[in-house]
């Protein structure tokens, strides 16, 4: 195991904030717990603010960066299903259901226009080990 060594100068510091926090615990012992209570009751009022006010504006800044999609297919969204309410006395009509035809796979052409450079075909590759 390997033992962390402090800095002297942080060894002075948290020690004189020991005494402080010690003296003033005697001292006034009131005053101590009320500033206690004052300063939970800020770091909250502080991070109630943060969250309501301040990350909603963060996340709407970086919504416009989407997360890569697996497989390149975005994945359907999923929604809330609802039950439908059950009905009593009533008679449901047979819905006719049409059969809809197939859509014709349409190949995209790309816009990438490809050029030929003519040149020595059958060139073979010289070994670059042997000069």
């Amino acid at each position: 195991m390997t033992s962390r060594k402090l800095h002297p100068v942080l060894i002075v510091v948290l020690g004189l904030a020991a005494v402080g926090i010690l003296f003033s615990l005697v001292q006034n012992p009131v005053g101590f717990i009320t500033g206690i209570f004052v300063t939970i009751g800020v770091v909250t009022l502080l991070l109630l603010l943060f969250r309501k006010f301040i990350q909603p504006k963060l996340m709407q800044r970086q919504s416009g960066f989407e997360v890569p999609v697996k497989n390149g297919r975005p994945q359907p969204q999923k929604q809330k299903q609802r039950k439908p309410a059950r009905r009593t006395n009533t008679q449901l009509k047979p819905v006719k259901q049409e059969k809809k035809a197939p859509k014709p796979l349409v190949k995209k052409q790309s816009d990438v226009k490809l050029t030929v450079i003519e040149g020595k075909k059958n060139m073979k590759k010289k070994s670059r080990a042997l000069f």
